[in-house]
């Protein structure tokens, strides 16, 4: 839509001027046709005759053409209104393009050519504004272009920045840069050879590549810098060993945890959503590619130097971490109670959240784009166009008079809705009909179906054949809105299809137009959006249910990224902040780096607890673990986002100050709910069951496991501790509190009681054998045992049995079972040694062994 405005369109030189302009516009390549006041055949009467005339080169030179014009279209709904403003300052040009796909018409350049040509105009007077749907893609095309070119770039610099501050080494500036620059042409480079455009959606893409290499970098670089300045490796492969053997794993975890998340956006019928979800995937699989390739080659040949600096701010993040590893366990239930708190009010909040987008409003107030759009839809009352498609059940339904009042009807409560800026239709056309033909001053719609037929045939014409279908049967009913807030649109659409479903019995109606393609691709695109971050949360919870081997605990896993996301909705809610794909899109970040530190956070957490023994050590050597990475990329992604608020569109703006603030409450919910909520319960992975090694035919060979398969075996295993002794050491004392029961896997034990030559031997124990089950009941040592030779021994008490029944309760039944056996199998086999016990007390009074044992250190 091209608007001319002059001071009055009807003299020669506005006319002129407006003839001009719509013959150079029509004369563009890609132009099919163009509608004005001088290019459209106009109705006059005179002298009782009715003539359709059009504005030519030669009626321009006549000086009466203007009041002519004036008279003939001032009470013609069909021009004043639509053609021409009401106040008869401002007059439109139509401009229809040829047949195109949208991709094809921004690579036409049709609407730079467009506006090029107005802009010419501009020179011979008169003010001259072009909107429209074209013109609009075009500048968020151009617009998302420029950001693609310079935001990227500033996101870059900044983290450059803040890399540089964090560690101070080349390496950990260098190779979190080179990993996502990588990636990015990597996935640029798919785009471009899938000849794929990038849109406002899909220019998120490589924010989300940023954020994501860059949260996988930090974590991977942390942990080779406590590796190069605590351990000494004389071979750097052996320390490239020792780290993937740290982060490989949740790395990967990770990554495929993402993508199952980003491939639920699939479902959503929206094609640029579809498109950011199978790019995002993908660019994250290559992020997963060169974490686990390109990352470690790197630092198999980075010398570290001879004296490496402790980090800077180490010593405040381990006195933080600290502190909060004491908070956490201390407050524990405090903390559960305010984030169950929180996310029930969230999810309140959450409900006062509109789905609503604008698309004007995307750009500054002062931009050319929307101040053209904001006159435009002033002058001419609405530039956003809907038609209703009416079609009958047969052929001249449309010259029923019953029908065309019901029409009628529509259009005047059309015309009431505070939406609507100017309606047309088939109606207008037999109304301007009558009061010309028929005299009618009324201008009412004729009693008679011949009548109409006869003024349909008399006023045949392209504005006519705009309308009408030349059988009748169908009928097109033009409606501008005043609006582009596709929430407004939405209830004017709800309130507009209950009115035509009071329709006659026969006429189907179907609503097209931009304003309809724009407000329904705003609804599907978000309400798919929401189902498929509801799909994530059931995908991200099977993947860490897998990977921990147990539904309970996957569901605990996963309630901090639940947590996270509902923070955000409510969030949006209590801001006000409308849903739309925008800020929707936001959540895919949210998740993806939720994910990534819950993760990290649980495999160091698990790999802590099988070393020490204890959940809370491990909850401890856990956030001392993730604090430093998970704060330096959140503050770091924070500070880049923040660049998005200098770009072209407020949607991109809007995404920058969300992305900052979001990431500032998942950093509140990794350090405090993430170690609150997991450090009770002790965590087996599958990747753990597979590395672990219990020895050939273990059903067979450890009676305690019979039943179970290997997979539950090393499930229990796990789930247990795993102590190496040496040989000739003592396990257990005589007459010592019980706390623990021991399963022989690998060495030999020596089962006696009494001491020196009191000393009677009464078993020697092997693989599969239960050691210290009857104290554990009895609560006492019954016997001594040492190690003839260096043992692999299963330990599990109390604890252990508690944590087993709550995450795995066949597991613990199978095993409680097996054990109750072996104890009545012992009861039975130790009545034999009754006799020597009894002979043997006042000895073992008197030649008490005081030797401190294994199993009285560790209770």
């Amino acid at each position: 839509m091209v608007v001319l405005q002059t001071n009055d369109i009807y003299t020669l030189e506005s006319l002129t001027q407006l003839d001009r302009l719509s013959r150079a516009l029509a004369a563009l390549d890609g132009v099919e046709s163009v509608s004005s006041l001088t290019s459209t055949t106009i109705p006059r009467l005179e002298n009782g005759n009715l003539y359709y005339s059009r504005v030519t080169p030669e009626s321009l030179l006549n000086p009466e053409l203007p009041e002519q014009l004036r008279k003939s279209t001032e009470n013609n709904p069909l021009i004043t209104g639509q053609l021409v403003s009401r106040d008869g300052k401002s007059s439109v040009i139509l401009v229809h393009p040829q047949p195109m796909s949208e991709l094809q018409i921004l690579q036409s350049r049709l609407a730079e050519r467009i506006l090029h040509t107005a802009d010419k105009e501009k020179i011979n007077g008169g003010n001259v504004l072009v909107t429209g749907s074209p013109v609009i893609r075009s500048e968020i095309s151009d617009s998302v272009a420029r950001q693609l070119s310079s935001v990227v770039p500033a996101i870059i610099l900044v983290i450059t920045a803040l890399l540089a501050l964090a560690f101070r080494t080349i390496r950990g500036v260098l190779l979190p840069l080179a990993t996502i620059t990588i990636a990015l042409i990597w996935i640029l480079a798919t785009l471009s050879f899938l000849g794929r455009p990038i849109n406002l959606i899909t220019a998120l893409v490589p924010p989300f590549i940023i954020t994501m290499g860059l949260a996988y970098c930090a974590h991977v670089l942390t942990e080779y810098e406590h590796l190069i300045r605590t351990n000494t490796h004389i071979n750097p492969i052996d320390r490239i060993i020792d780290l993937l053997r740290e982060v490989s794993v949740p790395a990967m975890v990770t990554g495929l945890t993402t993508i199952a998340g980003l491939l639920a956006l699939l479902l959503n019928e929206q094609q640029s959503m579809i498109e950011f979800a199978w790019a995002s995937a993908l660019g994250t699989a290559y992020l997963m590619i060169l974490i686990q390739t390109f990352v470690p080659a790197v630092l198999r040949f980075i010398k570290p130097t001879s004296k490496e600096n402790a980090l800077p701010a180490s010593t405040l993040f381990e006195e933080t971490g600290n502190r909060l590893s004491r908070y956490d366990q201390k407050r524990r239930p405090f903390i559960l109670w305010i984030a169950t708190g929180s996310f029930i009010l969230s999810l309140i909040l959450a409900s006062n959240i509109e789905i609503g987008d604008v698309f004007v409003g995307l750009f500054p107030a002062d931009s050319r784009v929307r101040i053209d759009y904001e006159a435009a839809n002033l002058a001419m009352g609405g530039v956003n166009p809907i038609d209703i498609s009416i079609e009958g059940s047969s052929s001249d339904v449309f010259t029923d008079p019953k029908i065309l009042r019901e029409l009628d009807i529509l259009q005047n409560w059309l015309l009431l809705q505070p939406e609507v800026g100017a309606v047309n239709g088939v109606t207008d056309h037999v109304k301007m009909l009558n009061r010309y033909l028929a005299d009618d001053p009324e201008g009412g719609i004729p009693e008679s179906r011949d009548a109409i037929r006869q003024m349909l045939f008399v006023g045949e014409g392209k504005l006519l054949r705009g309308v009408i279908n030349i059988d009748r049967s169908a009928t097109l009913i033009h409606i501008r809105l005043t609006v582009d807030d596709t929430s407004k649109i939405g209830k004017f659409i709800d309130r507009l299809n209950t009115q035509l479903n009071q329709l006659p019995t026969g006429l189907s109606t179907r609503l097209t137009g931009g304003a309809v393609v724009m407000t329904e691709s705003v609804r599907q695109a978000t309400t798919g959006q929401l189902m498929s971050v509801g799909l994530a949360l059931v995908l991200i919870y099977l993947c860490l249910s897998i990977q921990f081997m147990s539904l309970k605990v996957g569901l605990l896993a996963t309630l901090p990224t639940a947590l996270q996301t509902a923070i955000y909705f409510g969030i949006l809610g209590l801001l006000g902040v409308r849903l739309n794909p925008t800020s929707v899109l936001v959540e895919c970040l949210v998740l993806g780096l939720a994910i990534d530190d819950t993760i990290h956070y649980l495999a160091r957490f698990a790999s802590a607890a099988k070393r020490s023994g204890s959940e809370v050590v491990a909850a401890k050597k856990a956030l001392h673990a993730v604090l430093r990475p998970v704060t330096l990329t959140k503050a770091i992604l924070a500070l880049g986002f923040l660049t998005l608020v200098t770009g072209d569109l407020n949607s991109q703006a809007l995404f920058g100050w969300l992305a900052a603030l979001t990431l500032f409450f998942t950093w509140i919910v990794d350090i405090f709910v993430t170690p609150a909520f997991m450090s009770g319960i002790r965590i087996v992975s599958l990747w753990d069951t597979l590395r672990l090694n219990l020895g050939d035919r273990i059903q067979e060979t450890i009676p305690l496991f019979k039943g179970l398969t290997q997979r539950q075996a090393r499930i229990f295993a796990l789930m247990s501790n795993l102590h190496t002794i040496p040989a000739n050491t003592r396990l257990i004392t005589e007459g010592d509190g019980a706390g623990s029961i021991y399963v022989v896997i690998d060495g030999e034990l020596s089962v006696y009681i009494g001491n020196g030559e009191d000393k009677i031997k009464l078993a020697e124990m092997k693989r599969g054998d239960v050691v210290g089950e009857g104290g554990y009941f009895g609560q006492r040592r019954s016997a001594s045992v040492d190690t003839l030779t260096a043992s692999r021994l299963l330990r599990f008490d109390n604890e252990d049995q508690e944590r087993l029944c709550v995450a795995y309760p066949s597991i613990a039944s199978r095993v409680f079972l097996s054990l109750n056996q072996l104890q009545a199998q012992r009861l039975v086999e130790s009545r034999s040694n009754d006799q020597n016990r009894r002979d043997r007390r006042k000895g073992d009074k008197r030649n008490k062994d005081n030797s401190t044992s294994f199993d009285s250190e560790l209770h």
